[in-house]
């Protein structure tokens, strides 16, 4: 995974940085499971874990930027949903092509790419605004 969590995208709110670094180990472990040869039943208990991390970690920041009326909501909203969305294509191929290395590979490195970006963007602005207001 060409994403790797380093300090430097720390946000500066536990909460959410917390959530951060457990989805980048998640990522890593989803990419072990690959290099050791790790069967169908583990790769899918860490795409589930994916899955409800997601809908929980944006459910989260998203109720932050609407108790605090945070300005960006409208553009953040939309990059939440449009990874919730690539990440529901992957999801499918897993499904219908089963568990293959270059598959599992492929999601692994969009989930930690797009965080690094994400975070590295739009949540450090998020964060930048609700340090001022927690």
């Amino acid at each position: 995974m060409t994403g790797k969590w380093t300090e430097d995208l720390s946000v500066g709110v536990e909460e959410i940085d917390a959530q951060h670094k457990e989805v980048f180990a998640t990522a890593d472990a989803l990419l072990a499971a690959v290099e050791k040869g790790g069967g169908h039943g583990e790769v899918t208990k860490v795409i589930a874990f994916l899955e409800r991390y997601v809908e929980n970690h944006f459910q989260m920041e998203e109720t932050y930027m609407k108790r605090f009326h945070y300005p960006e909501y409208p553009r953040h909203k939309i990059e939440h949903t449009t990874f919730i969305s690539d990440f529901y294509d992957l999801r499918q191929e897993l499904d219908n092509d089963g568990v293959t290395p270059e598959l599992t590979v492929r999601l692994a490195n969009r989930i930690g790419d797009w965080l690094v970006d994400h975070i590295g963007q739009m949540d450090k602005a998020l964060g930048a605004f609700l340090r001022k207001r927690l």
